[in-house]
């Protein structure tokens, strides 16, 4: 961590209280997830006899109603630019995700996403599979902050398509140019890819995606050595799908992942690739 960089940015602590109040600290994300225009982004389907054109992102919007419904405490601080859900009921932003820093890009919604999500999963408590990310003294585990690959590939699976449809949506702006509209069509080419991967048959290969997605993260690694030593990788009984459910998202919300998984190429990712 860059000591300088902290000091020059604080650590702030704010809530989100229920119901998406003007002031709280990541309801212009949770508007935009809801919204059909905010941020710039235009629609990418308005149906001829539509009262109101639907959300940009339907699980983007699902997530906004669930989480709306729930007080979060948000940090606000030097993270690198990463996002981290430490133990339920918080999550923490880099400094940069302040106000209009939270709904700057498609990446920007989709990391917060992610880490919402993760909110979502440490709800269920379950300590092997789903922990809460409190004191919980184990051999071999993150005492308190504990977390599982699985519960990545959920979040990621959420984050990626949310990110999808805004970058869809971004690109049928007037504005964008050819360099960029190329650059979003290779971005949502490799989206889809990668929902291809993290819901095909075999979760440890899902697994063992995000890890090579990004190989210098030390949770995602140590999540790696814990969970080869077990037999089910702390992978829950149950498809992705189900557990999408369980956390509040519809069938439609779930089909759309799937159609977009459809259209991407899926991987395999062999152990020497990310060891």
């Amino acid at each position: 961590m860059n000591v300088s960089s902290l000091l020059r940015k604080g650590v702030s602590i704010k809530t989100q209280q229920p119901g998406v109040p003007e002031d709280g600290p990541i309801s212009l994300c949770l508007e935009t997830l809801g919204d059909t225009s905010q941020g710039g982004f235009p629609h990418p389907v308005i149906r001829y006899g539509d009262d109101a054109p639907p959300p940009i992102s339907r699980i983007g919007v699902e997530l906004a109603s669930i989480i709306s419904q729930r007080r979060v405490r948000v940090i606000f601080t030097d993270t690198a630019g990463s996002g981290i859900s430490p133990w339920r009921g918080w999550i923490i932003l880099d400094s940069a995700f302040r106000g209009e820093g939270q709904i700057s890009s498609p990446a920007a919604i989709s990391k917060v996403a992610h880490e919402l999500t993760h909110l979502l999963q440490r709800q269920f408590n379950q300590p092997y599979y789903w922990p809460s990310g409190g004191l919980r003294p184990a051999i071999g585990r993150r005492w308190i902050g504990d977390s599982t690959n699985y519960m990545e590939v959920i979040a990621y699976l959420v984050g990626f398509t949310v990110e999808h449809d805004f970058t869809a949506a971004r690109s049928l702006s007037p504005d964008r140019t050819s360099d960029q509209l190329r650059e979003d069509e290779n971005s949502l080419a490799t989206f889809r890819d990668h929902l291809a991967t993290l819901t095909g048959p075999d979760p440890r290969n899902s697994c063992r995606l995000v890890l090579k997605l990004f190989p210098e993260n030390a949770i995602y690694r140590q999540n790696f050595e814990v969970e080869k030593r077990t037999p089910d990788g702390r992978i829950p009984p149950g498809s992705w799908h189900y557990w999408l459910r369980q956390m509040g998202f519809s069938r439609s919300a779930v089909d759309h992942i799937m159609i977009l998984a459809s259209r991407g190429r899926a991987a395999w990712i062999e152990v020497n690739q990310i060891t």
